[in-house]
């Protein structure tokens, strides 16, 4: 068996049997993602209010953009081949969550850097009002810029019975390499990361200061609110932390294919090695979708506070479920 038909065998079976099972783990993850960050304890908070925004924004990726590659890379069924209408849909609906998703995780990243700041001023800058403000107008601005993808993406024959959705090629195309590179490849981890280590040099200080105050013996009179980080607070930046790094982990496989077609783009190819890199697109572009799918599991490994929440939430949904069931005898 030639390299070609091995992964064709192996991404057609990844697609149909694991395909599916990845959606129906991330539906559940999102869901319950959703629940516990709803809950009257943490939906006040701005952190959880990018992160209710996130899960929403995953669970629509999971049913615009793996579903159909499921349908046409696992069991060879593809409505984009075949209506312009869903071709532009796929393409445009991909572009705007994608980016939604990895800006809301920046604003998260952002609302975190200010709550740990060891400036008063700058902690109160973190508001639900500017989470709310800042969601919205970030996911109208993404709504509108990615109006292109609804008028250049087209669907070409290739053979009898073969249509294919793809982008406008020429100029058009190696644009969206180089977007898709930016601003939904290196830009937003790099974000990510900075913030990051910004948020945990913030939380040292903190630790720092909390120490060195407890260390003196002399009366210390403070002025404005001392800086509290409080336990609820703390278990957000560590469930966003861990999201970030998941997020970057997951993306940046496809990117890094991305740049070697684009460094190969002159380089002349056999079918077999054209085939092998379509293939292995399609494999990475199944990693990409993994983060969008373990959120909630993340969490219960990393929060006691997630993980209190979610089980008082099934506890009631049982004994409302065992209620329902003695009330029907």
């Amino acid at each position: 068996m030639s390299a070609a038909a091995f992964l064709y065998a192996f991404q057609r079976n990844l697609f149909k049997y694991v395909g599916p099972l990845l959606i129906g783990i991330g539906t559940t993850s999102c869901l319950l993602n959703l629940l516990v960050f709803t809950q009257n304890t943490l939906r006040k908070n701005p952190c959880a209010i990018y992160l209710i925004t996130v899960n929403s924004v995953n669970l629509m990726i999971l049913y615009f953009i793996p579903l159909p590659i499921v349908f046409s890379s696992g069991y060879g069924v593809d409505p984009s081949g075949n209506n312009l209408v869903f071709c532009r849909l796929r393409f445009y609906l991909g572009f705007l969550l994608s980016s939604w998703e990895s800006s809301c995780l920046i604003l998260a990243s952002i609302d975190r850097t200010l709550v740990t700041s060891s400036n008063a001023l700058t902690r109160k800058r973190s508001t639900r009002r500017l989470a709310i403000t800042s969601v919205i107008c970030v996911g109208l601005f993404w709504t509108i810029f990615h109006v292109h993808a609804l008028v250049y993406s087209q669907i070409f024959q290739y053979a009898p019975g073969y249509s294919v959705c793809y982008f406008t090629p020429g100029a058009y195309n190696t644009f969206i390499t180089y977007y898709g590179l930016s601003l939904n490849g290196v830009i937003p981890p790099l974000f990510m990361l900075i913030l990051g280590f910004w948020t945990v040099k913030n939380i040292r200080k903190v630790r720092h200061a909390t120490q060195h105050s407890g260390s003196q013996h002399s009366v210390v009179v403070a002025v404005g609110k001392p800086q509290i980080l409080e336990s609820k607070d703390r278990q957000l930046i560590r469930m966003l932390l861990v999201e970030i790094v998941t997020y970057i982990l997951c993306k940046t496989p496809i990117m890094i294919f991305l740049i070697y077609r684009e460094v190969t783009r002159d380089v002349k190819k056999n079918e077999e090695r054209n085939l092998i890199e379509q293939y292995v697109l399609l494999l990475t572009s199944f990693v990409f979708y993994i983060e969008n799918s373990i959120g909630c599991y993340a969490n219960i490994l990393v929060s006691k506070t997630f993980r209190v929440e979610l089980k008082r939430i099934l506890l009631n949904v049982r004994q409302m479920c065992v209620a329902s069931h003695q009330n029907r005898i």
